[in-house]
């Protein structure tokens, strides 16, 4: 039923106005062909937007040659509603935006009467299709915010519903990141030095360096503690190299300036070359291991590659490292592999998307370029059109065609900078009566309707404030500004340029700023008014669709803790006893009791990331 509101008013309005010019002729009946043809084809505007519009261009061609001047009146703005609806809802509105500037070009000749009105009313027309189109554009954006709005709450929503399992997934990979490598490195140095006499010393003392790193990573997982060190991402990679060098590998690292990566960038990168050392350890002990970090545009790429295969030794790991990794990658917009390098050896790759920081938009949007575009044809188009018998001199072209883009481009940053944008407007006001009497000859002086059309910049200038400012209360302050600073202008008018004497005095001044201030300053209410209810409406949608969100993710933060408390109790009973073990023993000087604490350690941890990884299963049974 909407869709057929506006054309059925607009009909009825149009057939409400004919009457008085109805005589019964052929015109009449191509009149009302017009009108039920562009009626029907708005109704159609939202489902078949492209097809709404040429019927309405159809409609308007017989209209306009075929009824008399200003017959279809009450039609004239629906081919701009019809190119509104599909710049919305279609593809392909620069096309359709052609094709109707194309078709004014064509009928132009039959409408108008001169060449200079064909040329003022064919550009502004052309301004005006442009400005719809911006106007669609920025409509089309918002909705596009509403509809990633509506899939943010949902993807919350199910994070909600998922926290359990989430959480699980995540301890099981902040285990196996953080501590499997850890007890990995004691049971390949215990074994190495039960091989080689003369490294049992050495090896007890890694061990327990290495235990007590482990108990601290696990504490801090039992702390819920997952803030990311702050140690920055190049020193903390050039200590683990150095404590894997210790372990008998020949680690070489190359990584440029990345201590400005984003927290989850830096982490994941972290993790993949402790990872890929890791395995290095475990199935190429002794290899060498080349470290590379690479900054391209907007990404990161990550290569560890080793010179000798992966053996099949004693699989120590639980194998959920990369595929863990990966998952992350992918999160990041990125792509973990590990395979054979081409050479032979081992080689694991990732590439990850950078985020950029948010900046600043200053490259104005298509509605506001239009908008100042139509505010500078305005007058100078008008200027065109001679008033009477007089036309305007060399000189009031000049100023003019100076005084109308200072007055107006600085509206292009009215969404950035509304109170400087208005600043800028107001401060240019004063050119217009000294366009108006220092130019040469009488024609400027009597084109009052040229600054008419002009001050449609002061209105936008205003309403930005009330729709963009920072601090939307302290927008109402531009009203009583906007009084003010037309209340000096007319002030100072009078005392320049006004003959009359009885005005040339103090309290002729005063009364001039009173009286124009007050006037100026109620007319200001109006566009401020509707700029702060178009603002209070914005921030009342996208506040509650936050609000929603924020509370949607809050409760899938409580679920996730709860799940995290409950599962921190195995962990402390089953690995933390554990890897206590290991580090008493080593203090101790027994090697055996070292190996076989580490083993248990690991295998406690197997034992729990298998739970973990089954508790997803046994609650879908």
């Amino acid at each position: 039923m909407k869709n057929w509101t506006l054309p059925v008013a607009l009909g009825v309005l149009q057939l409400l106005y004919w009457p008085r010019h109805l005589v019964p002729s052929p015109d009449e009946y191509l009149g009302v062909l017009a009108v039920v043809v562009i009626t029907v084809a708005l109704g159609w505007r939202r489902r078949r937007p492209l097809a709404a519009l040429a019927g309405v261009v159809a409609g308007l061609t017989i209209g306009q040659l075929g009824t008399p001047e200003d017959a279809l009146i009450g039609m004239q703005v629906t081919d701009m509603i019809a190119l509104y609806s599909v710049v919305v809802r279609g593809r392909h509105w620069p096309a359709a935006l052609g094709v109707l500037c194309l078709w004014q070009a064509v009928i132009g000749p039959e409408v108008w009467d001169t060449a200079a009105q064909y040329v003022a009313e064919a550009g502004l027309t052309a301004l005006s299709y442009l400005l719809v189109a911006g106007a669609g554009v920025a409509r089309r954006q918002w909705l596009a915010g509403r509809r990633a709005a509506a899939e943010a709450l949902q993807q919350a929503q199910v994070a909600h519903q998922e926290a359990g399992a989430g959480e699980r997934r995540r301890l099981s990979e902040e285990l196996h990141d953080v501590s499997a490598h850890h007890l990995t490195s004691i049971v390949v140095t215990m074994n190495a030095a039960r091989r080689v006499k003369g490294l049992e010393p050495e090896s007890l003392r890694t061990a327990a360096e290495t235990g007590r790193t482990a108990q601290r990573e696990l504490k801090r997982l039992l702390a819920d503690d997952l803030t990311p060190a702050e140690t920055p991402l190049g020193e903390r990679l050039a200590e683990l190299v150095d404590a894997f060098t210790r372990l008998g590998q020949r680690v070489t690292l190359d990584v440029p300036a990345v201590d400005s990566l984003t927290e989850p960038v830096a982490e994941l990168a972290y993790a993949i070359v402790r990872e890929a050392l890791t395995n290095t350890v475990r199935y190429a002990p002794g290899s060498a291991v080349r470290v590379r970090l690479l900054l391209d545009v907007g990404q990161l790429h990550v290569v560890v590659e080793n010179d000798a295969a992966a053996a099949l030794g004693e699989k120590l790991g639980s194998g959920r490292g990369l595929g863990g990794l990966r998952r992350r990658a992918q999160l990041l917009g990125g792509t973990l592999t590990a395979g054979p390098g081409v050479d032979g050896g081992w080689r694991v790759a990732a590439t990850v998307s950078i985020t950029a920081r948010a900046r600043r938009r200053w490259v104005p949007e298509l509605i506001d370029v239009t908008a100042v575009a139509l505010l500078l044809a305005l007058p100078l188009g008008l200027a065109l059109i001679p008033d009477g018998s007089t036309r305007l001199d060399g000189r009031s072209w000049l100023w003019l065609a100076a005084v109308v883009p200072l007055h107006t481009v600085p509206l292009l940053y009215r969404r950035q900078v509304p109170w400087a944008v208005w600043a800028a407007v107001f401060a240019t006001i004063g050119l217009w009566p000294m366009w108006m009497f220092n130019a040469d000859g009488p024609a400027a002086q009597g084109r009052l309707d040229v600054i008419i059309f002009a001050v449609g910049a002061e209105f936008v200038a205003v309403y930005a404030v009330g729709a963009h400012a920072r601090h939307k209360w302290a927008g109402l302050l531009v009203v009583p500004f906007t009084g003010a600073a037309t209340g000096v202008l007319a002030a100072v008018g009078a005392a320049v340029y006004e003959d009359d004497d009885s005005l040339k005095s103090a309290l002729g001044y005063v009364g001039t700023f009173a009286i124009i201030a007050a006037v100026i300053a109620l007319v200001a209410v109006v566009p401020w008014a509707i700029g702060f209810a178009v603002r209070l409406r914005r921030d009342r949608i996208v506040g509650r669709e936050d609000g929603a969100v924020t509370a949607a993710v809050a409760a899938a933060e409580q679920e996730a803790r709860v799940e995290r408390a409950r599962l921190v109790a195995g962990l402390r009973e089953q690995v933390l006893q554990q890897t206590d073990r290991v580090v008493v023993a080593a203090d101790r000087g027994d090697p055996d009791e070292v190996l076989a604490a580490a083993r248990a350690a690991l295998a406690a941890m197997r034992e729990l990331l298998t739970a973990l990884d089954s508790a997803p299963a046994r609650a879908a049974a």
